[in-house]
């Protein structure tokens, strides 16, 4: 009997048919969670390109840090003799 909570495989991979929905609901998810902190006058904190970003409910922006860019790892072959 094959255990029902094992999962064999990820439902909703990235770029299939049934990966589109779950997005989308988490980015009204998102975007609503966002609306409703300014309304409540709680301040967001959010990362624009490199800059940590603390964006108040009245529209005032606060740099409060930076974040690394990305750094590439390269593919390295070792022979052994």
């Amino acid at each position: 009997m094959k255990n029902p909570r094992k999962f064999s495989e990820d439902k909703r991979t990235i770029g299939t048919p049934r990966y589109e929905p779950f997005q989308q609901m988490c980015n009204e998810a998102g975007l609503f969670a966002i609306k409703e902190a300014k309304d409540k006058g709680i301040p967001i904190t959010y990362v624009d390109n490199l800059d940590i970003v603390k964006e108040y409910a009245d529209g005032r922006k606060e740099i409060l840090g930076h974040v690394p860019p990305k750094v590439t790892v390269t593919k390295k072959v070792y022979k052994l003799k």
